[in-house]
């Protein structure tokens, strides 16, 4: 019998290593395969998808250079290691990470980003990744260490959003805060130790706002490069939030300003 230590150790390399990595469900591969951007290596079509389904998957696949390929439901389900994948899955090659210089060479005139020190929930990180397409953000900046990579968890929380918003990863955080900062970017925090209130800020400016570790909150040498930190004022007992919960509450602020000025 296999013990669960070992159980968890296979889940994780299905999900985290680049050569085996799989996506699943009907709206996340379709999205996937729909942008064209996230190279797919091998796409398996299982019973429960109907004709209309089999015909858009294999139409988009042809489109793209792959076959899709039938299968069983239980051969499916062997592949990705999950029941959920509602007749679909794709194996996937690398993610095609933007560098810092080319994701500033498809920005806007007054971009807003967002920076994530240290995220290590992936669920965090594709429910960020999806609030950030949704409402607006230009792109999305990552470090390399401590940090959790897009991965199946990922894209499947973020809806299929790691298509639609650039995804930067740069090897020093840190150095690449620096450099936005020299390229005109305010550089704000999100910190529930900050005294400035959340609707005291102010987005109109070309702007970075850096969301931290779930547990350990933004690095100190990341605080000092901000020109300024802010609180999400709350009333409850609780007295902090879920950091992907907070990035959606400061982005809505950060649209809603833009619009409104």
């Amino acid at each position: 019998m296999v013990d669960s230590s070992r159980r968890r150790s296979a889940r994780r390399d299905v999900l985290t290593n680049h050569n085996r990595c799989w996506i699943w469900g009907r709206h996340v591969v379709l999205a996937t395969l729909r942008a064209a951007r996230w190279p797919i290596i091998e796409l398996l079509i299982g019973d429960r998808a109907d004709d209309v389904l089999w015909d858009e998957a294999a139409r988009l696949a042809n489109e793209i250079g792959i076959q899709a390929i039938a299968t069983d439901d239980g051969s499916l389900t062997k592949a990705c290691r999950s029941s959920e994948h509602q007749g679909m899955a794709a194996r996937m090659a690398p993610f095609p990470y933007h560098t810092l210089d080319q994701l500033g060479k498809s920005l806007p005139a007054q971009p807003m980003l967002v920076a994530l020190d240290r995220l290590q929930d992936p669920f965090n990180f594709g429910a960020i990744v999806r609030s950030a397409s949704t409402l607006g953000l230009d792109g999305i900046v990552i470090g390399e260490h401590e940090q959790v990579d897009v991965n199946s968890q990922v894209a499947r929380s973020s809806a299929g959003a790691v298509n639609h918003i650039p995804i930067a990863r740069a090897n020093d955080l840190v150095a690449a805060i620096d450099s936005l900062r020299e390229r005109g970017f305010q550089i704000v925090a999100a910190s529930e130790r900050a005294d400035t209130p959340l609707y005291q800020a102010s987005f109109q400016r070309p702007t970075v706002a850096i969301i931290g570790n779930e547990g350990r909150g933004i690095r100190p040498e990341l605080l000092a490069r901000c020109d300024q930190s802010f609180s999400i004022p709350m009333t409850g007992q609780v007295g902090s939030l879920n950091a992907a919960v907070a990035a959606g509450i400061l982005f809505y602020e950060m649209r809603r300003q833009r619009l409104t000025s």
